[in-house]
């Protein structure tokens, strides 16, 4: 009853267009093609049949249909459509193609339209068919550019730094990896052996052995002999199997879809098969990296109903805005960002004058590591008020067009998958890498919860950016670059927690009898969501399994915030038994409630009973982003100021002042002619370490002294100021 309801309502679903004459539905590329063409020719023909789709009414139809069940039934909707409106033609082209007047037959059910090769005199009895609404040659193009690439080395358990940038492994720690998503990858294929990823390649059954399909070649090996399709796959999904972890969502599942030649090249037939194959079999992030210039209006439009019924179905998408920005001389802004990447998003941002609709694509430019954007990254803005039937977001006058791009990633020098070899990795750069690093934090916002529809993960990857440029969104940026950290916490539901992480320069480290010294980094990220109190407590557990406090930190979760300290030092005294030792730090929340803890093996060789030189005392934790982390700790054996960080410094450092017992102390700042320029304390402390901040906003660069005094003893640290 449900399928019978369905297909009775299918009609409503689509523009009404009207009969017209043969003569117009033949566009003039291929009324000069028929010209040139000898009877025995045959022309690859892209037929559009009545009625036009209409993703739009798509997109009403399925209003109050259930997030998981949508691809379903727009699937169901948009085949049997195709079915009604193609039958008879297709019916035509099958006897043709018994004759030798028709070859390679392709039904594009969501275009509505149908890829074949006829020989000329069949091409005019088609156009004169009520419905076929037009007729244009599909030439293959050249779509990738030739790009440098540079072969990279497998780094054992390196993180690409782009996967960084986007804040990836914060999300990591959440417990979010991408399992459970299903993203398809348009482009070269994919090197599906890698040992980045083959374990986490889509299962398609007896029907898809290869974990996809080759749309070029028409068979079900989408095997990558590019290398364009691999890099960007592993940018979404590389695990670090064989080295280097180069994927946003290491545990997203790939799905390969090769609708590009191994030159590079193809067509809108072999995308728009694609996109058909990943809504029937229920992607849920959709990547590609690859567009065109110049496309006539009946196609782009049919760009934009393909993504609007993506967007009907569930499917996130994203693209690549080009790698035009230089190149504007060719081709001029509203025409600098390639289709589909011109296709509007799903959600639209505050800053956006509303002159038009919504559809479905993301589009995103490339930054480099400084967070500056590429000189490459194609510009905004985009036009569709020429474009039937849409004729909405004009460009000219006081007309601003459409946004474009509306996110950035990293796009310069990224590591990824080489697809010669299953251990292998590149260095590739441009807006075609930017877009899957973005494709994998949609995941990882899909593995919070995989019900979230396009225009929310818009919304979320749009207000939660690093705003870059100018306020707001901009032609340039975007609305910034993209944080999944950030992102995936404004989903909410996420459990507030603290996680803690030491990283020592060796492990185990190995001290002699005399006594020596420890070096780590740790690294503090929280889920808050408002600033709470906390505790660092660091201890160290003796070979007897006792526990020896060392020191104390009261801290300020903010959300957000990464606690960040480097090449911290620990102090193991002589006396010291032998035996192995574990490093702790705890992290909680005030009043003192333990949440996470870290920690590290180091083994002492043998022990001195005279030792007086050395005793437990470590280098003071300092909270970056934080001045006033106070220290509470065993108490220091002497008098001083030590551990500057940062030095030289823009505006603020921190210094440790150590106080083996309560006194009244004078802390000052003076500049190289010995004129005071600031007094940090002045007056009784406690014993014990404690932190002390100078801000040097409204003094000049250059070299300035804190002085310490205490009871006749005087300790003088150097600080450089750099503006």
């Amino acid at each position: 009853m449900k399928r019978l309801t369905l297909i009775i309502t299918l009609g409503g679903l689509f523009l009404a267009t009207a009969v017209i004459a043969s003569q117009s539905v033949i566009s003039e590329d291929l009324q000069s093609a028929l010209i040139e063409a000898d009877s025995d020719d045959y022309l690859r023909v892209l037929i559009h049949l009545t009625p036009e789709p209409d993703g739009e009414a798509l997109m009403d139809y399925v209003q109050g249909v259930r997030a998981s069940e949508r691809a379903a039934v727009v699937w169901d909707y948009v085949q049997a459509q195709a079915e009604e409106a193609q039958e008879a033609l297709l019916d035509r082209l099958y006897d043709a193609e018994q004759s030798g007047d028709a070859t390679f037959i392709r039904s594009l059910i969501i275009a509505n339209a149908i890829d074949v090769q006829l020989r000329p005199d069949l091409i005019n009895e088609i156009a004169e068919r009520s419905d076929v609404r037009w007729m244009s040659p599909l030439v293959e193009e050249q779509v990738l550019p030739d790009e440098p690439v540079r072969e990279a080395g497998n780094e054992l358990d390196e993180i690409d730094w782009g996967v960084n940038q986007v804040n990836a492994p914060d999300v990591w720690d959440l417990g979010y990896t991408g399992e459970g998503v299903l993203v398809a990858m348009m482009d070269t294929g994919v090197r599906y052996t890698h040992w980045d990823l083959a374990d986490h390649m889509w299962d398609g059954g007896a029907s898809y052995p290869n974990h996809g399909y080759d749309f070029y070649n028409n068979d079900n090996d989408p095997w990558d002999d590019h290398g364009h399709g691999s890099h960007t796959a592993g940018s979404v999904a590389s695990d670090g199997t064989a080295g280097s972890q180069c994927g946003v969502a290491p545990d997203a599942t790939i799905m390969a879809l090769k609708v590009l030649s191994s030159g590079g090249s193809g067509s809108y037939s072999e995308i728009w098969a694609a996109i058909d194959f990943q809504v029937e079999h229920g992607a849920d992030v959709s990547s590609m990296s690859l567009g065109w210039h110049d496309v006539d209006a009946v196609s782009r439009s049919t760009f934009r109903n393909h993504y609007l019924t993506m967007n009907a179905a569930n499917i996130v998408s994203v693209n690549s805005a080009g790698n035009d920005g230089a190149n504007q001389a060719w081709y001029p802004i509203p025409d600098n960002v390639k289709t589909p990447a011109s296709v509007p998003p799903p959600w639209l941002h505050p800053d956006q004058p509303v002159n038009g609709a919504t559809a479905g694509q993301i589009t995103v430019g490339a930054t480099g590591s400084n967070d500056a954007i590429m000189y490459f990254s194609s510009r905004g803005p985009v036009a569709w008020g020429n474009e039937a039937p849409w004729y909405d977001w004009p460009y000219g006058g006081q007309d601003q067009g459409l946004i474009k791009p509306d996110v950035c990633a990293p796009g310069d020098d990224i590591k990824s998958l080489n697809y010669t070899s299953d251990t292998g990795y590149t260095y590739k750069s441009g807006t075609s890498m930017a877009t899957p690093l973005t494709a994998g934090v949609c995941a990882l916002l899909k593995s919070v919860d995989i019900n979230l529809t396009p225009a929310q993960i818009d919304e979320y990857l749009e207000t939660t950016a690093l705003e870059l440029g100018v306020a707001g969104k901009d032609n340039t940026y975007g609305s910034g670059r993209v944080d999944a950290l950030a992102a995936v916490l404004a989903v909410g539901g996420i459990t507030e927690t603290v996680n803690i992480t030491l990283t020592p320069d060796y492990e185990p480290y190995y001290i002699p009898s005399g006594g020596g010294t420890v070096y780590f980094d740790a690294e503090i990220t929280n889920t808050y969501a408002a600033a709470t109190p906390g505790q660092i407590k660091t201890l160290v557990i003796l070979p007897n399994s006792n526990e020896y406090p060392l020191d104390t930190y009261n801290v300020s979760y903010v959300p957000g915030n990464v606690i960040s300290v480097s090449s911290v030092p620990q102090n193991v005294p002589g006396w010291a038994p032998n035996g192995s030792y574990q490093y702790v730090a705890r992290a909680g929340t005030t009043p003192w409630t333990l949440v996470d803890e870290d920690s590290f093996e180091f083994i002492k060789l043998g022990a001195i009973t005279s030792d007086e030189q050395i005793s437990w005392t470590s280098g003071d934790w300092f909270a970056e982003g934080d001045g006033n982390v106070e220290t509470q700790s065993s108490l220091p054996s002497e008098f001083g100021l030590n551990s500057v960080y940062p030095n030289p410094f823009n505006p603020t450092t921190s210094l440790t002042l150590n106080l083996p017992d309560a006194n009244t102390v004078n802390v000052i700042v003076f500049d190289m002619l010995g004129r005071q320029v600031a007094e940090l304390v002045n007056g009784t402390m406690q014993a014990g370490s404690h932190t002390l901040t100078f801000d040097g906003t409204n003094h000049a660069s250059g070299v300035y002294f804190v002085q310490a005094e205490m009871a006749g003893q005087t300790s003088i640290q150097k600080i450089v100021l750099m503006k």
